[in-house]
This record gives structure tokens, sequence and C-alpha cells, in this order.
């Protein structure tokens, strides 16, 4: 069923400063960005810049950056485009 990657980003924007509910949601996305068509809708929906905006939110939370790194990860798998727009937001920036 389509819309998960809406919900998951929605609850992101909704509750930006809980901890728990950014690393869920990285976990989320980061299995979602396994699928090269996921990798794709994730980063057009905003999901590159949720987040990293959660890294820099959290930036204490060990959970919410590994969970973000590996997420950022999966999504440079689908390349250039993504690769640039991790760049571009600032990606490359909150992992070192």
């Amino acid at each position: 069923k389509e819309g998960g990657i809406e919900a998951v980003l929605s609850a992101m924007r909704r509750h930006k400063n809980a901890v728990g509910v950014q690393e869920q949601a990285c976990w989320a996305l980061k299995n979602l960005a396994c699928n090269n068509c996921n990798q794709t809708a994730i980063a057009k929906a905003g999901g590159i810049e949720a987040v990293v905006s959660a890294m820099r939110r959290h930036e204490d939370s060990a959970g919410v950056q590994e969970k973000a790194c590996v997420t950022l990860k999966n999504l440079a798998y689908n390349g250039d485009d993504n690769t640039t727009a991790i760049a571009k937001e600032g990606g490359i920036e909150a992992v070192v």
C-alpha cells in the first residue's frame, strides 16, 4: 500500500523535537530506501532534508545519528541525483 513514506515524513515534521520519533522514522526510511523506487520517492518527498534535519537537531543521540547515516547511505545508492541532493542539503557536514 502506498503512503508509508509520506506518513513517516509527516511524523518527522510534526515531532521534530521527539528523539524517539526521529530515530524510528530514520529506521523506517533506512529500510524503505533499500528499494530503488523508494529511494527516488523519499528524495522527492523531502526525505533527505528531513533526515539531515534530524541529525542536526539530535546531535547527541547515537540512535538518530546511526540510523540517519545508514539512511543517507541507502539513498546515495540511487546515483548522482540523490548524492548531489545529500550534499546540497548538508548531509556530508552532518555525517562528519
